[in-house]
């Protein structure tokens, strides 16, 4: 089981450390256990209770009163707030769940969550407004060492199974629509994003050679000799990677000296190859992919 300081806590659960202590001693409620140097200890089902707590007080309820509910009662009146119309309530609703999912392990709740976003939600809005900064918020978590990375592998790992599982529900690609190759060079491991490109390539007919994250850029001379790239995406998000990014583009344009390379970072000073700095396009959000690939759909 893992074990939280009051920081961590504050941390995930968003309530400042100050109502943490108050609620403690006027409600006797999120009450952690002792260290025998008197450190608070929180546990993973009062890191879930302080979680839903906040979603809670959120959505007009008072303290006073969920400082006496059962763990029941208050996952009933959590799913009362999931039933709202407010696009925002809904989207707080998924994100704390998602994480409680990944706190606990808990796969059902995970795939059950799933399935029930998929109902409400465009996928690709989904992924915008849900997935994205559930990434995000638990990632920042883990690196700052407020989450474990178990925890964290075990989220990321469910969402790649769903979108695998998409990818293959997905049209046939058209042969006659253009050929995009899809990697991470070395030291890029978040396939996420990746795979979620090209479940939109997919969808959009294009043709797509995936070959996943950690690929030495060298290697791709063996494709170049049989295929006929017109598009290549990567993603640079590591600080290794946006080192190297002008080594990076540099082979891939002597590689694929007809294709146009896109680049998926979040760094807007990329340095580009300048011969070849027509021919790449860099990206820093969704909603620039997609309007890219409705104008050349």
């Amino acid at each position: 089981m893992t074990s939280y300081n009051i920081d961590q806590f504050s941390k995930i659960t968003n309530i400042p450390k100050l109502n943490l202590r108050t609620w403690e001693n006027r409600y006797s409620y999120l009450v952690p256990s002792r260290t025998e140097t008197n450190i608070r200890v929180y546990s993973d089902s009062l890191l879930v209770r302080g979680i839903n707590t906040k979603l809670l007080l959120e959505n007009g309820h008072k303290i006073s009163k969920v400082s006496k509910m059962t763990d029941d009662d208050v996952q009933q009146a959590v799913e009362r707030i999931g039933l709202s119309d407010n696009k925002d309530v809904k989207v707080s609703y998924y994100l704390n769940n998602f994480i409680i999912s990944a706190i606990n392990f808990d796969e059902y709740k995970f795939n059950r969550l799933f399935i029930k976003a998929l109902n409400e939600f465009d996928f690709i809005v989904f992924y915008k407004v849900i997935i994205l900064p559930l990434l995000k918020r638990v990632g920042l978590l883990w690196l700052t060492n407020k989450m474990s990375p178990s925890q964290e592998h075990f989220l990321s790992e469910l969402i790649k199974q769903k979108l695998y599982t998409l990818i293959d529900r997905t049209a046939v690609s058209n042969t006659d629509k253009e050929k995009w190759l899809l990697f991470l060079p070395e030291n890029e491991f978040h396939e996420i994003g990746l795979l979620f490109a090209k479940y939109i390539l997919s969808l959009k007919e294009f043709n797509v050679l995936y070959l996943g994250d950690n690929l030495p850029i060298d290697s791709l001379t063996g494709v170049a000799e049989k295929h006929k790239i017109d598009n290549i995406l990567l993603f640079l998000l590591a600080n290794y990677s946006m080192q190297m990014s002008e080594q990076h583009l540099q082979k891939l344009s002597k590689i694929f000296p007809q294709g146009k390379i896109f680049v998926v970072t979040p760094n807007k000073s990329i340095k580009f190859p300048k011969q070849k700095e027509p021919s790449i396009t860099l990206i820093h959000d969704l909603d620039s992919f997609i309007k890219l690939l409705d104008s050349s759909s």
